[in-house]
């Protein structure tokens, strides 16, 4: 499938950016922040993967939301500020989970869409929202002490620092409820409907009626 101009201009200015940290942290003997810029390559490379095989296109604004948060996080270690900045890990956490919550948005809208028999109401959005966000970002504090625990990475810095990253991770999921019910809940320009492609539009149903008929 040809990908639109939008995506493979993100595509080329996040690798530009994230390499360009990871290969600075690198030449500094920094090998954990450099783990984190090959990961952040490939997290800002799923979008355009996605469009050219032809199964999701998701809107250019996730796209650039993603590429803000994963520069937001390697630029935080590569430049020391979850040490110096106290707001700076609680930024990080507010646009990763806000991102994290308009992702469960869209996956909502596009099973609304194309589901046979489910549908979900209007009202449970911003609930489902919230829950999610909040989901995903108790896991990410689990895999932070896990990683604390087994390799000595000291991300968590003290309990208060943990309840504050699932606060701020609530704050997420409330600012994303409010950008979908003030914003995209019409859905003004497509963008959200477009997403699924062809493709994964059969697997689904093919998925959903198999279940329905009970094969």
């Amino acid at each position: 499938m040809k990908v639109r101009r939008e995506t493979a201009i993100v595509l080329a200015i996040s690798e530009a950016l994230v390499l360009a940290m990871g290969a600075l942290v690198m030449s500094r003997g920094l090998h954990y922040p450099g783990t984190a810029a090959a990961m952040g390559a490939a997290i800002v490379a799923v979008p355009y993967i996605l469009e050219r095989t032809a199964l999701i296109k998701l809107p250019v604004f996730v796209q650039v939301w993603t590429m803000m948060a994963v520069g937001l996080h390697i630029f935080g270690l590569m430049q020391g500020h979850y040490d110096d900045t106290w707001w700076w890990d609680e930024l990080t956490h507010l646009v990763s989970s806000s991102l994290v919550g308009m992702l469960a948005a869209i996956g909502l809208f596009l099973f609304d869409l194309h589901s046979v028999n489910i549908k979900v109401p209007r009202w449970g959005y911003p609930i489902m929202i919230l829950i999610f966000s909040i989901l995903m970002g108790v896991v990410w504090e689990m895999a932070e002490f896990a990683g604390d625990l087994l390799a000595g990475t000291r991300m968590q810095y003290s309990l208060i620092d943990t309840l504050s990253d699932c606060y701020v991770d609530m704050l997420g999921g409330l600012t994303a409820s409010t950008i979908w019910v003030l914003w995209l809940w019409q859905d003004p320009f497509n963008e959200i409907q477009d997403t699924a492609q062809e493709a994964l539009i059969e697997r689904f149903r093919s998925v959903f009626i198999g279940l329905g008929t009970g094969r």
